[in-house]
């Protein structure tokens, strides 16, 4: 394992990231990556984007009972 991943490490590592802490070393490997690899930082945006588009539009796991009408 060197210190620069390749493009299918990164994307596996981008996906993690988002699901769990990635370690330093980890987090620096791909850092080191986007640096010279604008296709793995256009998927990195990508992913980063569509996980806050789905987070503002999650439903709850238990909605609110609806109130009782008088």
């Amino acid at each position: 394992m060197g210190l620069k991943p390749t493009c299918k490490e990164v994307h596996r590592l981008t996906s993690e990231g988002l699901d769990r802490h990635l370690s330093v070393i980890e987090q620096l490997r791909v850092r080191i990556h986007l640096i010279v690899c604008e296709s793995c930082t256009n998927f990195t945006a990508q992913m980063q984007l569509l996980r806050r588009a789905i987070r503002k539009f999650e439903i709850p796991a238990d909605p609110p009972a609806p109130a009782d009408k008088p």
